[in-house]
């Protein structure tokens, strides 16, 4: 474990040293700018003309990014006001979370749980995140946090532990919205395992599902009457999702239509041709922008369902491996990339087996995995993304090489008997 921990310090060293002579956070839509808004007496603000045409100086009011990184970067800020600062917080996420994989496995099997950790570690998308604000180490820290006490109440059923898990799922929710879905899904299978239970522990169980449930509601619940109040329309998530159902769709009307990544420039030219197409005021806020593009997004979707429903497989290449991401925004593969793909491969390979193998001890991270790539793959999917997902990830990657219903067992290791069941 001390090896990990050294090789995670040193990627982080790598990183700083590279963004030592480059401006860290460059993007204007990250969690950054609104941090800085928000520390600087300006409130929840920011103007990104190229999703909301309409915002301005009097119209800056902003729900396009989740709060928890936005917070997190805030505090960051107040500490020491630099964009280090903020490297600095991406950096205690991504070792945070580092802890916690080889915690979730450590009582399954100490050699396993190292070996999520590592991958965790060594991954090039994840430490690709570490200078990028847009959230996803944040996401997968609080979601790490959540399983673990997700697991921890599967075999110590209290209060505690359901509630602290909704708690930290509800912030996971709050550093993306996709999180949400499977916060959710989580809960309605504990659920249907309650009503399934015999009648001994089916209270107990629905229970259970109704604290964890509560609990993540009561997180996400400010945020939605926030939203409401300064928008004068609820948002639960983020103001970037009915624009994301456009952007990533709109093409498919098109007779000559093939999947492919949208970048930026192609999606501004489509935003545009669609704002100056429909009768706006000019004055719409994010919200109402959401709704319209939501509107105009669903609307294509069911006219052309065949359409939609291949692209959203081919999403699945961009989601895993990054496929037409790069060539979108005129960006040319190099070695990086290559490796990336190399990777990718090798844990989507020990998914599939760490499925089959460990699907009793570890469904919790396989629905999360499956709901979450599903609703990316709905709507706008590339590698990045799966960040969020990460923890999962690695976590069934690593328990591929062992049965954890027999911990200790490593079936790799020839001449070695499984212990009875």
């Amino acid at each position: 474990m001390g090896g990990i921990v050294v090789l995670a310090i040193s990627a982080i060293l790598a990183v700083l040293a590279y963004y030592s002579s480059k401006p860290a956070f460059p993007s204007t839509n990250g969690t950054w700018v609104i941090a800085v808004n928000l520390a600087n007496g300006r409130g929840y603000t920011a103007c990104v003309r190229s999703y909301f045409p309409f915002c301005g100086p009097t119209n800056q009011v902003t729900a396009m990014r989740e709060p928890i990184p936005v917070l997190l970067m805030a505090a960051a800020m107040k500490i020491y006001p630099s964009k280090y600062s903020g490297i600095v917080m991406q950096c205690l996420l991504y070792l945070g979370t580092l802890c916690l994989i080889y915690a979730i496995l450590k009582k399954y099997d100490q050699r396993i749980a190292l070996l999520a950790a590592l991958l965790w570690v060594i991954s090039k998308a994840v430490v690709a995140e570490i200078p990028d604000d847009s959230g996803e180490l944040a996401a997968a820290f609080f979601l790490s946090l959540g399983l673990f006490y997700f697991m921890k109440g599967r075999n110590e059923p209290r209060m505690r532990n359901w509630i602290l898990s909704g708690v930290f799922l509800g912030l996971a929710s709050l550093s993306r919205t996709v999180l949400l879905g499977v916060a959710i899904g989580l809960a309605l299978t504990l659920l249907l395992k309650g009503l399934n239970a015999t009648s001994q522990t089916q209270k107990e169980q629905i229970g259970s599902a109704a604290l964890f449930l509560a609990s993540v509601g009561l997180v996400v619940v400010p945020w939605v009457i926030r939203n409401s109040l300064v928008f004068g329309i609820p948002v639960i998530g983020s103001t970037l999702t009915g624009y994301n159902v456009f952007r990533m769709n709109y093409f498919i009307a098109n007779a000559s239509f093939s999947p492919h990544y949208v970048g930026s420039t192609e999606a501004y030219q489509a935003v545009k041709q669609l704002v100056q197409g429909r009768n706006l005021s000019g004055i719409e806020n994010e919200a109402q922008m959401q709704a319209f593009y939501m509107k105009a997004g669903l609307q294509i979707i069911l006219q052309h369902p065949l359409q939609y429903i291949s692209l959203s497989i081919y999403r699945f290449l961009p989601l895993w491996f990054n496929t037409s991401v790069d060539a979108a925004y005129g960006i040319k593969p190099g070695i990086l990339g290559f490796v990336s793909v190399i990777q990718q491969a090798i844990l989507l390979m020990g998914i599939i087996v760490g499925m089959i193998r460990n699907r009793r001890e570890l469904w919790p991270f396989i629905l999360c995995l499956v709901l979450g790539c599903a609703a990316y793959m709905a709507v706008d999917a590339q590698l990045r993304y799966l960040v969020d997902l990460m923890p999962a990830v690695v976590i069934l990657a690593a328990s591929a090489l062992t049965d954890l219903r027999h911990p200790g067992a490593t079936r790799f290791e020839p001449g070695r008997s499984l212990p009875a069941a």
